[in-house]
Formats: C-alpha cells, structure tokens, sequence
C-alpha cells in the first residue's frame, strides 16, 4: 500500500470511530425506495440515505453535489451492494453531512451529497474517493455538478418529483 492511502486510511478511520461514538452517523429512512424523477426525465430510486449531524453550525453556506456515473465491468446489483465500501472514507470527510445514492434502470448511479460548504463540494472531485468512483466509472459516463447555498432535502422537494417507490 502506498504511503498517502495508509495515511489517509488512519486518518478516516480515526475520524470514523469518534463519530460512530458520538452517534452522529445515521442511515435514514427518508426517501428510502422512493423515485426521483429528475429534470432530465430519468427516474432514480434511493437505495441509500446517510446522513452525519456536525459538531458545531457553520456561517458558511452550505452546497449540494451531485454526481452521476455508470460503473464498469460488474452487474448493477453487484455495484449496488458495493456501493456501501467508501461510506466510511465518505463519513471522515471534512465538511461532509449527507449522501443520497440512487440508482436508474439503466444503471446509472447518482449520488446527491450534503456538505457544509462550497468550498468542501469543490475539493470533492480532488478526494481519494472520488478518484475511485472515476476509476470504476465508463468512459464518458461520469459528470457533476455543484448547487451552492442550497440545501439538500429543500432541493429535494424543490426540484425533483418524488414518487413512492416499489
């Protein structure tokens, strides 16, 4: 293993722990099985909510992320059920506060994120996670986007229609 993943590994795990002590780590039920149906007309359904309440309010404004990618190589329910393994690389990030994963039909998946500020949102796509996600995405699949001073469940409801799920 190479120096800089050892390190960060620690580091996450550190940060991992004192918050699973603390119980600020939730994996919600809202939304959970629900349809999003998106501006571009493609449905996701949420297959996951994880949600990490922060030690102290911040003045910044907060931003949603949004990222959408198809993997390569492994079946959908595979890449569902692998989906999980960064969470606790996700949950030691600075300024992280939630993560929506939703898969399409067509095996597309998207993650909608929470983080404290716009500043985190726009170091995101420079992280060791997403670098994997860039990895195990094909070609041509990956994009994002950032939606300063929003908050996530009010972009939800905002933006998306939700429809009850199967």
């Amino acid at each position: 293993m190479k120096k800089t993943f050892k390190l960060t590994l620690l580091k996450s795990l550190n940060v991992l722990f004192s918050r699973l002590f603390s119980r600020r780590i939730h994996f919600l039920k809202e939304y959970a099985g629900k349809i999003l149906l998106m501006e571009d007309g493609k449905k996701f359904q949420v297959i996951r909510n994880l949600k990490v309440e922060p030690t102290q309010k911040s003045d910044k404004s907060v931003a949603v992320f949004k990222v959408r990618f198809k993997f390569s190589g492994l079946p959908l329910a595979v890449n569902k059920r692998l989906s999980i393994f960064p969470a606790p690389f996700l949950m030691a990030k600075p300024g992280f506060r939630q993560k929506i994963w939703t898969v399409s039909e067509d095996g597309y998946f998207q993650g909608i994120y929470q983080w404290a500020s716009k500043e985190f949102a726009e170091a995101y796509p420079k992280s060791f996670i997403y670098k994997m996600m860039t990895k195990r995405s094909a070609d041509g699949t990956l994009s994002y986007e950032i939606i300063p001073d929003t908050i996530l469940s009010h972009y939800i409801k905002k933006t998306f229609e939700i429809i009850p799920g199967v």
